[in-house]
């Protein structure tokens, strides 16, 4: 079961990649900060992790799976749980992404006459 497991994660993760790679793609002629709003949002969406019980013993799925899964075939309150870890990576990420636009952002250059 684990090597299965291990297997699907490398392959969701190699999937999730390519989609990021054609992400930056098309976002190319955007400007910078939406650029990075947009990606920052597509990678906290496609790379969470979240809790799923599976025969009494919890294991990770990516969490918009999870939410989406246990949403429709289980109560709330377990789709909540990997919602609510969603938002937390997701408002972690807008942070961090805009603490580095704000340290790497262009100055302006000083007017000369």
């Amino acid at each position: 079961m684990t090597t299965g497991y291990t297997l699907a994660w490398i392959v969701y993760l190699l999937g999730a990649l390519a989609l990021l790679a054609a992400a930056w793609r098309v976002t190319r002629g955007f400007r910078r900060e939406w650029r990075h709003l947009l990606l920052v949002s597509a990678a906290a969406l496609l790379l969470t992790p979240g809790p799923m019980s599976v025969n009494d013993s919890l294991m990770l799925a990516p969490a918009l799976f999870v939410l989406v899964l246990d949403g429709l075939f289980d109560t709330l309150d377990s789709a909540s749980r990997a919602g609510l870890i969603m938002l937390g990576v997701w408002l972690v990420a807008l942070v961090i992404s805009l603490i580095f636009q704000l340290l790497v952002r262009p100055r302006p250059r000083p007017e000369t006459d």
